[in-house]
């Protein structure tokens, strides 16, 4: 299995919303173990590119702070899982899925009025992604 993580590189934290996420940490677990971890850049930004990249990596889970609905039904529709809402530690946040302690989701975490009531993109995030949850 390979989870990835939204990665900020310079805390080691949990990074920013998943369509805009510069980075991600990919672990691959073997027997609930972490057999092999690396940091890489998404092929581009918004869902679509970030989805791609998922793909391309063979992700099975995506942990990550917020994430829009387009996002999540991307990522669903190739059999990926995401876990939402998750701060601190990357590491801690892999721990944490490893022991079963983090819920997975099927709708959005972020309230971007782009996505629920046809706003546009560059809007403000209700949940303070910056911008739009793409």
């Amino acid at each position: 299995m390979v989870v990835a993580i939204t990665y900020n590189k310079e805390t080691g934290e949990v990074g920013e919303h998943f369509g805009h996420a510069e980075n991600f940490k990919l672990y691959e677990i073997w027997d609930n173990k972490v057999v092999e971890s690396a940091v890489i850049e998404p092929f581009g930004q918004g869902h679509e590119a970030v989805v791609q990249t998922m793909e391309d990596y063979m992700v099975t889970v995506v942990i990550c702070r917020g994430i829009g609905d387009g996002a999540i039904q991307g990522l669903n529709a190739l059999g990926i899982s995401v876990c939402p809402n998750v701060e601190g530690q990357a590491d801690d946040a892999l721990e944490a899925f490893l022991n079963g302690q983090l819920p997975v989701a099927t709708t959005a975490s972020c309230n971007c009025s782009g996505h629920d009531h046809g706003g546009s993109c560059g809007e403000s995030c209700g949940s303070g992604c910056g911008g739009c949850c793409h």
